[in-house]
């Protein structure tokens, strides 16, 4: 235990409560038009859009009608897509925004049974119209966007549009629907060179040091603030290199009870179906701040939790079943944590 006494300088706060991703989530209770459905693979598509194009994209594709096999012209305010403070730069550059949205294009890879790439590159939108006055902008999406979009029954991710729009960081927009795809599993991992891949991220922030700073530290805050998940993470280094980095994803209780006014969310049912798969080690992870997971070293956390495991045999002399033996490993863990002797 004397090696485990070196966590003493971190501070520990006392009243964090785990994240209840067992709560309805928000985007089940609210109208179909305000919710964004997307293919997983196109979340997981690169493409170079601005932060504008995004929800441009992101709002029509709420306003879809999910059930048909066709896509109509479709309209949106542009006052829905941006605040008073960029109202006027929006409309200055909407001849600009549109030429670009009709030739973007977005990159959808895939790996076969036999470990073969293949891509697929599709233009999203096939037409866009402004007229001076008018304050909506019209587009419809190509045809190729349709096994993406329309009629998806798995594979697939919901937000709110309102959340979405709240984000100010094309950065933070592109994390968050990575993070919705795999909030049920509470974490991701993914390795530096697919991270910067999707974020269209490969000639830029070429030290991981910018990258860390300049775009995974300002989406986690941004998140934390406005989201209805947040994240913190542990970076996965070979020697010195950092090689992926694990993302643990929480419940942002803060914003959800913002929005309980419009969306009637539940109280957490608190069955024993509720729990997540349980790795004492991975629970204890999710558990800690991003300051505290940055403190805590590969080494510290084994050997925390070895001896929060010896410590629940102890206790229990072989009797417990395999899930208790690590229930009791991750409360173990929790109190060595707390510097409980």
């Amino acid at each position: 235990m004397g090696r485990v006494r070196l966590l003493k300088h971190i501070t520990r706060p006392t009243n964090r409560t785990r994240p209840a991703m067992n709560q309805m989530k928000l985007e089940f209770l609210a109208e179909e038009q305000e919710v964004v459905k997307k293919a997983n693979q196109l979340i997981r598509a690169r493409h170079e859009f601005t932060m504008y194009e995004q929800r441009i994209f992101a709002a029509m594709v709420a306003k879809l009608d999910r059930g048909t096999d066709t896509f109509p012209v479709q309209e949106i305010p542009i006052k829905r897509i941006c605040d008073r403070s960029n109202s006027s730069d929006l409309y200055r550059r909407i001849d600009e925004i549109t030429t670009r949205l009709v030739d973007q294009k977005i990159v959808i890879r895939t790996t076969d049974e036999e470990g073969k790439e293949e891509f697929k590159k599709v233009n999203v939108f096939g037409m866009c119209q402004y007229k001076e006055g008018e304050g909506t902008l019209k587009a419809q999406f190509t045809e190729a966007m349709r096994p993406f979009l329309l009629n998806l029954s798995e594979r697939f991710t919901l937000y709110l549009i309102t959340i979405f729009l709240r984000l100010r960081s094309k950065y933070s927009t592109q994390l968050y629907e990575i993070l919705k795809m795999r909030e049920d599993l509470r974490e991701t991992e993914m390795s530096v060179e697919k991270f910067r891949r999707i974020l269209g991220l490969e000639d830029k922030y070429r030290d991981f040091y910018g990258l860390k700073q300049r775009v995974i530290e300002q989406a986690r805050e941004e998140l934390k603030e406005k989201a209805d998940i947040y994240f913190t993470y542990k970076v996965r280094r070979e020697g010195r290199k950092p090689v992926g980095i694990i993302f643990f994803i929480h419940r942002n209780d803060q914003v959800v009870d913002e929005l309980e006014d419009s969306l009637p969310v539940p109280e957490p049912s608190g069955g024993a179906d509720d729990k997540p798969n349980l790795n004492p080690k991975k629970m204890f992870m999710q558990d800690l701040s991003q300051e505290e997971l940055s403190d805590l070293s590969g080494k510290q956390l084994d050997e925390i939790y070895q001896e929060a495991r010896n410590r629940a045999k102890r206790a229990n002399q072989g009797r417990s079943s395999k899930m208790l033996l690590k229930q009791q490993t991750h409360a173990y863990m929790e109190k060595i944590w707390g510097h409980e002797g």
